[in-house]
């Protein structure tokens, strides 16, 4: 009976350590991405997307700070949530955020050139746009996670990112499939607050478990091939 309680009071404990890990690093999550959140919300219905994509440049850091503190979480166990957090926050903010802007800008490019196609009736060119956004979003399924463990020339990020997305496509594929899912899941069981203050941490979780064998082998490629 005893080592029953044990294993039970064990995985309360280790239950308890999750959901207190997830709330409060998707908590600054949220906190650093604020400003996008207030502009959402205030312009709900009149939203321009030229200020939203502005603003998403604010989500690198603090994505990438999401991989890196559950990339930990997998690799040791336990976390410091709020010391870790803005540990890599302050450790990851130039590189993170420069990636950012780089991506928002081939993001913008995309979306509004197969607006334009397809609101001028040339269907061909907006579907090419369209499969060029689903592209560089599939491509940030590698460049946020590798950054979030490795500091390596962002000329060097994209041409590994894009050479995982060729040979790893289902790495993006699963990704994307695990994003739709746990959405799915919550807007089907109506519980937008649970998605709200644990959503983002559940995924960079669930991503960084999908793509954990894939960044450790990244070592020493990284060493050998781009000798850093």
């Amino acid at each position: 009976m005893k080592n029953k309680n044990d294993v039970l009071n064990n995985k309360l404990y280790i239950g308890a350590a999750y959901i207190t890990n997830f709330f409060i690093t998707n908590f600054w999550f949220l906190m650093m991405i604020l400003p996008l959140i207030i502009y959402m919300y205030k312009f709900e219905g009149n939203i321009s997307m030229p200020i939203m994509l502005l603003l998403s440049i604010l989500m690198g850091p603090a994505i990438t700070t999401l991989f890196s503190i559950m990339g930990k979480f997998l690799r040791e166990g336990e976390i410091s949530p709020t010391k870790d957090f803005f540990h890599f926050y302050k450790l990851n903010f130039l590189q993170s955020l420069l990636v950012g802007v780089i991506l928002n800008i081939a993001i913008s490019i995309a979306y509004f050139d197969m607006d334009y196609f397809s609101s001028s009736g040339n269907q061909a060119f907006s579907y090419f746009f369209l499969a060029l956004l689903v592209l560089v979003i599939m491509l940030s399924m590698y460049i946020y996670p590798i950054i979030s463990r490795y500091n390596i020339r962002v000329v060097h990020l994209f041409k590994l990112s894009i050479n995982l997305l060729i040979k790893k496509i289902y790495i993006s594929l699963s990704c994307i499939s695990i994003i739709i899912i746990v959405f799915g899941i919550l807007r089907i069981s109506r519980l937008s607050l649970i998605a709200l203050l644990f959503g983002a941490s559940i995924i960079c979780y669930l991503i960084m478990r999908i793509e954990r064998n894939m960044i450790d082998e990244l070592e020493e490629v990284i060493k050998e091939k781009y000798n850093l």
